[in-house]
């Protein structure tokens, strides 16, 4: 899994509250959307999935969507949005990107555990491994 966000905070309580719900999961974070791209260039095995977050650095996270979208090898590759942003317009604009789901970081850290359980239950990630 790759959760791309800017904030270096959130990435920190994002990767332990995956850890504590999937310990087994392999994480690698990025912080920019150029970042993630050029990692995804890189990437021997494709990530089984990416959390992203819109307000990036250097590329945002709709420039860095569009471009995920538009190679062919990553076509498939599930990419769900996690933002601050609760706007409908956002949550359409990265639907029509391609995004496969859109998540609004709650207000207090202390709920992404309850909001990754659901994620992790939806999305059914028991194991993933991701290799660079």
């Amino acid at each position: 899994m790759i959760p791309a966000t800017a904030d270096r905070d959130d990435q920190y309580f994002f990767e332990q509250a995956l850890k504590t719900l999937v310990p087994s999961m392999t994480i690698r974070a990025l912080y920019d959307g150029e970042e993630l791209l050029a990692a995804l260039e890189q990437c021997e095995t494709v990530p089984n999935l990416i959390l992203l977050d819109l307000h990036m650095p250097q590329v945002n996270g709709f420039d860095a969507l569009a471009q995920v979208r538009s190679e062919v090898h990553l076509k498939e590759l599930p990419v769900v949005v996690l933002s601050t942003s609760s706007t409908e317009q956002d949550r359409q604009r990265a639907l029509q990107l391609g995004a496969d789901g859109f998540l609004t970081k709650p207000p207090i850290l202390d709920q992404i555990s309850s909001l990754f359980g659901t994620f992790v239950k939806e999305w059914q990630l028991i194991t993933v491994t991701i290799r660079f």
